[in-house]
């Protein structure tokens, strides 16, 4: 079987308008983005979702392809999908509270399907790039950039991305790759789980990534305020004892949630299971 692949890139998009040799930023937007081709051979269905916590944007996207599986279509339904809804299950895990900075947008097909804030910058590009197949080119940026200028301002946008979680299927099962960020320094892992494995899924895989991502920064966390305790420089800052407490929680609870998963089912680490795991 040929490979597929699902990745998840972190990018900023910055646009600029200039005038009479000045220039000025309308709009920078900083997000996790990930494009899934769903729906079936006759209705293709491409839905972006967009979000700025990365864990989040996962574990929404894994909800997705759940919904996708239950029905032909996510698009077309007699009843919409509660796309609200949906996001709401995406920022909780087991009754902690949700970052209240996290946001997450859904496209299908360019059309904007749930949007925390209008954007109308982000959705003419969503627009554009819904006509090359969800993918964003130096095409879907000029022409976007040219409906967004009109006949009076001279626009562009300045894009940079980089793939932060891409998960793959072949002939023997999932992999996936994670690139984690520590005080500005990058490392990656990866996990692989066998064809074997019985529902196991795209959605899964997501999601599980989304616990490996959030129990690593967790784990950073909770490393700072032990350097601020040593140092006797916690009280000063604005880390709360109820920010401390509720990242002891979320730690344990992600660490069961991957503990329960390989239990059930073979994961196989590269090069080494993470650290927060055994810790």
């Amino acid at each position: 079987m040929a490979a597929v692949s699902i990745t998840l890139f972190r990018e900023k998009t910055v646009i600029v308008a200039r005038s009479q040799g000045q220039e000025e930023v309308l709009a920078t937007v900083k997000s996790n983005r990930i494009l899934l081709p769903l729906g079936s051979k006759l209705r293709r269905e491409s839905i972006v979702v967009r979000g700025r916590n990365l864990p989040d944007t996962l574990r929404l996207s894994g909800l997705i392809i759940a919904e996708a599986r239950r029905s032909s279509s996510l698009l077309d339904r007699d009843v919409p999908l509660d796309w609200k809804r949906l996001w709401h299950s995406a920022t909780l895990l087991h009754g902690t509270k949700p970052d209240s900075d996290s946001w997450g947008a859904v496209f299908g097909n360019g059309a904007a399907l749930h949007l925390p804030a209008p954007c109308p910058h982000i959705e003419v590009l969503e627009r554009h790039a819904a006509g090359n197949g969800g993918y964003i080119d130096e095409v879907v940026l000029k022409s976007s950039a040219a409906e967004l200028g009109g006949s009076t301002t001279d626009v562009k946008i300045l894009h940079a991305s980089k793939a932060a979680v891409v998960a793959t299927l072949d002939e023997n099962g999932y992999r996936c790759a994670v690139q984690m960020r520590t005080k500005g320094n990058e490392s990656a892992f990866s996990f692989a789980i066998p064809v074997k494995e019985k529902g196991v899924n795209f959605g899964t895989v997501l999601e599980l990534a989304a616990h490996y991502v959030e129990g690593h920064n967790t784990t950073v966390f909770l490393e700072k305020v032990r350097g601020l305790v040593e140092s006797r420089q916690v009280a000063t800052s604005k880390i709360t004892p109820r920010d401390i407490e509720t990242a002891i929680e979320r730690k344990r609870a992600l660490k069961r949630l991957i503990v329960n998963f390989e239990q059930d089912a073979t994961v196989r680490y590269r090069p080494d299971r993470p650290n927060f795991l055994v810790a």
